[in-house]
């Protein structure tokens, strides 16, 4: 992981991906090697850090029966995404054999060449949200299997109620024939008293009437048994119609749910079984009375209209989820019931209702708390999803280099502009630590920098930041690069180093421009130096052996101080020049004049100092409108430089080409050693001085950032093209 890693650099990036509840890992080869692998992904395998560097059926053998291994191969093969959602997958953990459900995305990540690079692998382990959904719709089947319940229930209550009708009809009938019964009786009765009236008051006609009494007596017995056996049949309809009542109470008490029996207008509490009592927390002592009386606050909720709808339209009702507010341990509260009402009928009229009711507080609160929590997880999902985009486009689009290293100094992420500033590619990146011996990290000084100085060495050992520190880089064939350095430890929950995050930005430029001041401040004082102390010691030797020289050794000298008066002149007009032009206060004295009238006056000079062939050629007959001495300047400066860093070059040709009819350009060309190119594009910097193969040549180094602003006053381009062992060329273009 380290070696690729280092491709990817900055720490914030780094935080995310550990932190992310997306796990993340990458595989590279077609043998499928872990290069990375967060926290996230590392407990979702069940695996450590150890895992890093093995092929990924080494890690995870139980995913050999499972068909990741080969949609990896297919993604590497085909470079096409293969996305899933909620896709079963069985894990060992602790060697534990789990079931989870994932959403992941195997993406392929190609190279320049098109070829695949690396396997990207985005997982999220949705389980508790599948679970979630499954308790949903297990609590749903529930429900769905209480409903289904109640309406058996209801099924039973109609049937009973059809029997109980039945039996009604039957008792009915029962009571018209013991009321026949009951009269034949009496009757019976009424002769049997009567007959012995007249039997007690006709002692007389005892003996002859006895016969005619044993003849009643007989009737009288044969009667007695008729009223018996319809006493036994009205016992046995008394006894199942008693048993059909002890039947229907048998059910509502022994029912599932809670039951109870409201009758008449007023909704009396006929019969009510325990899970009814329970729920609203009573007792049978509320057997008799109003239900509106015992539970006042049911008045005006949608459960009581319903129930007294079901009262007088004689229709069913049912609702579910319904919330009910009730007095419960001396408080109105709030909970959720599904309701039944079914019609009670007598002799086919509506004479009460059946109330079955289930409380369904726990499921609702569950349901209402799980979809909360889906909607919270989705709103931070989306959230960190945000902040993640807006942190890469930070990352992306910063313009300091942000690099990440972990607790072993390994790179581990680096954005765009820290891939710019150090001129590595990701593949390359991902070999390097901080302190990589193939780099060498110098100090300003231009010595070696031990590894215990380099600011992220100092911020890992003393585990504090450290800000805007400079060091030298210099990479196998590039020139020294400059960087500012801010570096910050990362810690984990427990306190723990776990890596550093640096910040840094090419100060070159800034580095030169005051390295650039420094010698130039250094090579003024030397070159003024030089014709100052010239200049006086031929005065002084004037003054003190004037009368005692000969006039020869007097012109001499006059001529050595008028030269060295000169050259301070030249390098007094070069500071006053680098002055205006960092006010903006050079001037431009414009006036037409032709190319071999700007070669004569600046050119006719250099046949004194040097043996080397000048040649003038191409479009010398051109007229142009300028300032002839500042261009003048500007030639003499890149003739000069040709006959100094170019000695051995036999000519020095000076080219003037017509290229538009609005533009002419001048160029100075000279077969010399050439300028490396890392090196020509601070030529026109000011103070910038060059040397070539080891040689140092006088001067301020403000030649050619004075002739490139003059150039640009007058609307022109300068520039060079120089190759190494080929010469260089130095050419400026003037508006015609």
């Amino acid at each position: 992981m380290t070696h690729f890693f280092s491709a990817l650099g900055a720490e914030p990036l780094l935080e995310i991906l550990q932190q992310s509840g997306d796990a993340t890992a990458i595989y590279t080869g077609p043998e499928l090697t872990v290069q990375l692998a967060n926290n996230a992904m590392l407990t979702l395998w069940g695996r450590d850090r150890s895992v890093v560097g093995k092929k990924i059926e080494d890690v995870l053998p139980e995913m050999q029966k499972q068909p990741f291994t080969e949609l990896l191969n297919e993604v590497w093969k085909s470079q096409e995404t293969y996305k899933a959602e909620e896709m079963s997958v069985m894990r060992e953990i602790n060697g534990e054999v789990i079931t989870s459900y994932l959403n992941f995305i195997f993406k392929p990540v190609l190279n320049k060449e098109g070829n695949v690079y690396c396997i990207l692998h985005t997982a999220r382990d949705v389980t508790e949200l599948v679970k979630a959904r499954n308790i949903v719709l297990e609590k749903e089947k529930q429900e769905q299997e209480i409903s289904e319940g109640l309406k058996a229930s209801n099924e039973r209550l109609r049937s009973s109620n059809e029997a109980l009708s039945a039996l009604n009809i039957e008792q009915k009938a029962t009571n018209e024939k013991l009321g026949e019964s009951n009269k034949s009786i009496h009757h019976m009765n009424r002769q049997i008293k009567k007959e012995n009236t007249e039997l007690l008051s006709g002692n007389r006609k005892f003996q002859d009437d006895l016969t005619n009494l044993d003849d009643l007596n007989k009737s009288l017995t044969s009667r007695n048994q008729e009223l018996k056996d319809l006493n036994d049949t009205i016992t046995q309809l008394n006894n199942k119609l008693s048993e059909s009542d002890i039947s229907f109470s048998n059910l509502i008490d022994q029912a599932p749910v809670a039951i109870m029996l409201l009758k008449g207008d007023d909704f009396i509490i006929t019969m009510i079984n325990d899970a009814m009592l329970a729920l609203i927390e009573k007792d049978y002592s509320v057997i008799g009375k109003s239900l509106f009386e015992i539970l006042p606050e049911l008045k005006g909720q949608p459960a009581a209209e319903r129930l007294i709808e079901t009262y007088r339209l004689g229709k069913p009702n049912s609702d579910h989820s319904n919330p009910v507010i009730l007095k419960r341990g001396g408080q109105l509260e709030e909970g959720y019931f599904t309701f039944n009402y079914t019609p009670f009928l007598e002799d086919g009229k509506v004479t009460g209702v059946i109330d079955m009711a289930v409380e369904v507080t726990p499921q609702v609160m569950a349901i209402q708390e799980r979809e909360a929590i889906i909607i919270e997880k989705s709103v931070l999902e989306e959230t960190l999803r945000k902040s993640e985009q807006r942190l890469q486009g930070i990352l992306e689009t910063m313009a300091e280099g942000v690099g990440v290293i972990d607790a072993t100094g390994q790179l581990v992420y680096a954005n765009p502009m820290a891939q710019h500033i150090l001129g590595l590619s990701e593949s390359k990146i991902k070999e390097r630590t901080y302190d990589d011996p193939k780099w060498q990290n110098l100090r300003l000084d231009g010595t070696l920098l031990p590894s215990e100085e380099h600011p992220m060495s100092i911020m890992m050992s003393t585990k504090k930041p450290v800000y805007d520190h400079e060091i030298g880089v210099k990479a196998p064939g590039r020139d020294i690069m400059y960087i500012s350095i801010n570096a910050a430890p990362l810690f984990d929950d427990e306190g723990n180093l776990t890596g550093g995050i640096g910040t840094f930005m090419d100060v070159t430029a800034r580095r030169m421009i005051t390295q650039g001041k420094e010698d130039f401040i250094s090579i003024a004082s030397h070159e003024l130096k030089t014709p100052v102390t010239a200049l006086k010691a031929s005065l002084q030797l004037l003054e003190r052996s004037h009368d005692r020289l000969p006039p020869e050794s007097r012109t001499k000298l006059l001529d050595q101080s008028i030269k060295s008066l000169d050259k301070l002149s030249g390098l007094i007009n070069s500071l006053l020049d680098t002055s205006r032009i960092e006010q903006g206060q050079l001037k431009l004295d414009k006036r037409p004049f032709t190319i071999s009238e700007l070669f004569d006056d600046c050119c006719s000079n250099f046949s004194q100092i040097t043996d080397q062939e000048i040649i003038f050629q191409g479009d010398v007959s051109q007229k142009v409108v300028a300032d002839n001495q500042q261009i003048g300047q500007v030639m003499i400066n890149f003739i000069t430089n040709a006959i100094k860093y170019a000695p051995e070059s036999k000519q020095i040709i000076i080219t003037a080409k017509k290229i538009s009819d609005f533009e002419v350009k001048i160029s100075v060309r000279d077969q010399g050693p050439g300028i490396p190119e890392e090196k020509l594009k601070h030529l026109f910097k000011r103070y910038y001085r060059t040397n070539y193969q080891g040689q140092k040549f006088t001067g301020l180094g403000l030649g050619l950032f004075i002739s490139g602003d003059i150039i640009k006053e007058h609307g022109g381009k300068i520039g060079v093209e120089s190759e190494e062992g080929k010469g260089s060329e130095f050419w400026f273009i003037l508006p015609v």
